[in-house]
């Protein structure tokens, strides 16, 4: 069989006049160019559904949200990324779960739209699209700390992916057709060749008949005026371009190369502690705490007098937030000095006891901080330091267990850790502005100085502590209302949008509506 005649090198012009060569790439004359290789073509079109997607949502967050206020918008748009990301799903078993996972996250913003509801939702969207690419190699045990470091590399991704995914693609796309400049140029130059004189003369006689015919001129401007507002529509393509940035890195989000190992990090104590300092400082330490809970239980008591000019309410919140800062400092000495209890058998027990006394300063702490309350009444900040006291103390009483049962500083982290996520999670469906508003009414009905209601904190506090003014105002008609204060004692149903919607402006609304009904019968 003759062999070809291959000439390396050739110009494209000749190739083209030279007929009867067959050219290097394997295509005769006048054929159309070679396509790519199955690989290249592979990897272009894993963009184009991606890029669709993209500007689905784009447009869908612009419809969402631009002009309303956030609500129930927000859990649509979020499932909507969801069942994007799952379209590119390599593996459909993890929908259910990773589902599960978006609807548990979902539900605080569903009843209300707050900053911390909102973190869950984020954080609930990037666990459901991490356990999406979860892959099959991944033990059942080693889940947690997979998605662990899958969800810390979507936020490291976020907003930067979509910027250097782009310019990594252009780079590709430049480097492979780069041979195929040519073909291109003179395909546009034909275009141009082809199509140019027409064109030219549709738009002379076009311009020519309009120009003859007032109707249609006016018409023709009726149709093309568009009132545009550019610095409006300035600040839409800038919401549009960050919208794509955010979403970007959940749909084009890829599985981490093998599994993170989740662990704790040491600092080695040795350094600065040993078993014979240890001993003292939890001697010392728990004389000083002993005699603080004896002086606390005095005085709380009314067997001690205070300094002169001190009241009670002034001594408890004075001592309320710095005991809360000695019990943390508690807890972390006792991480510390955990490595050299086996060294002296009376360290264990020292320990134990320092422990103890801390969750009863804790203890006594919240107390201090309810009789400041009494006094002063109810606020945001005081409802989250007494839950902070909480969670401090059942913190140290997982240390005392840990101590006792001799577990590892990672079990530790672990259980406190999923103790504040499920307090932040349970604090997302209790409405704290109707709890305050509650309280403190409640405290003034039964006060002598009901005149020392603070009614402009109260009015602060928002539409979803309506439901309990009016409720607390009915049940008590002495309360000295100031005249300025009418409309936050009687307020009215708030018009939402059905993107605003949210179970609790929902069901303050609907009380609002029926309260007012049964007033006006």
């Amino acid at each position: 069989m003759p062999k070809k005649l291959v000439i390396r090198g050739l110009p494209h012009s000749l190739a083209r006049d030279g007929w009867w060569l067959a050219s290097e790439s394997g295509y005769q004359v006048g054929q159309s160019p070679p396509a790519r290789p199955p690989e290249a073509a592979r990897e272009d079109d894993k963009w184009v559904p991606l890029l669709g997607a993209l500007a689905l949502l784009v447009l869908m967050g612009d419809q969402l949200f631009w002009g309303h206020k956030p609500g129930l918008s927000l859990a649509i748009f979020a499932w909507c990324i969801f069942a994007a990301a799952n379209l590119d799903a390599s593996d459909h078993r993890r929908t259910l779960p990773a589902a599960g996972i978006l609807l548990l996250m979902t539900l605080p913003v569903l009843e209300h739209v707050q900053l911390l509801s909102l973190s869950f939702l984020v954080l609930g969207l990037l666990g459901a699209i991490a356990m999406l690419r979860l892959p099959d190699t991944v033990g059942v045990r080693a889940i947690g700390p997979w998605l662990a470091a899958a969800i810390l590399r979507l936020i490291g991704r976020l907003p930067t992916a979509g910027l250097l995914d782009c310019a990594a693609q252009m780079r590709i796309w430049r480097n492979r057709h780069r041979l195929s400049d040519q073909t291109s140029q003179s395909s546009v130059r034909a275009f141009i060749r082809n199509w140019a004189f027409p064109l030219g003369g549709v738009l002379v006689l076009s311009t020519l008949l309009i120009s003859a015919n007032p109707v249609l001129e006016h018409m023709l401007i009726r149709m093309l005026h568009v009132d545009i507002d550019v610095f409006t529509l300035v600040w839409r393509c800038l919401f549009w371009v960050g919208l794509g940035l955010l979403i970007w890195p959940f749909l084009s989000a890829t599985a981490p190369s093998s599994a993170v190992k989740l662990s704790v990090p040491s600092w080695d104590s040795s350094r600065v502690l040993n078993a014979g300092s240890v001993f003292r400082a939890l001697v010392l330490f728990n004389l000083m705490l002993a005699l603080q809970s004896v002086m606390d239980i005095s005085i709380l008591s009314g067997r001690a007098a205070l300094p002169e000019g001190m009241s009670h309410a002034t001594y408890a919140h004075r001592g309320a937030y710095p005991l809360l800062a000695t019990a943390l400092l508690a807890g972390t000495f006792a991480l510390a000095a955990r490595p050299f209890l086996n060294q002296n058998p009376a360290l264990k027990p020292l320990l134990l006891l320092w422990l103890t006394q801390n969750v009863l300063l804790t203890l006594s702490a919240a107390f201090r901080l309810n009789l400041y309350i009494d006094a002063f009444g109810l606020t945001y900040l005081r409802v989250y330091a007494l839950i902070w006291m909480g969670l401090v103390a059942l913190g140290l009483a997982m240390v005392i267990w840990q101590v006792l049962r001799e577990r590892s500083s990672g079990w530790l982290v672990l259980r406190i850790a999923a103790l504040g996520v499920g307090t932040l999670y349970v604090c997302t469906f209790v409405n704290f502005a109707a709890l305050i508003a509650t309280d403190t009414l409640t405290r003034a009905a039964h006060s002598e100085k009901t005149g020392r209601t603070d009614w402009v904190y109260m009015c602060s506090l928002g539409h979803t502590a309506a439901t309990a003014i009016v409720a607390q105002t009915k049940r008590q008609p002495l309360l000295h209302i100031p005249g300025w204060a009418y409309d936050c004692v009687h307020p009215e149903p708030t018009q939402l949008n059905w993107r605003a919607w949210d179970f609790r402006t929902a069901r303050v609304n609907g009380y609002l509506a029926t309260n007012t009904y049964s007033e006006a019968q």
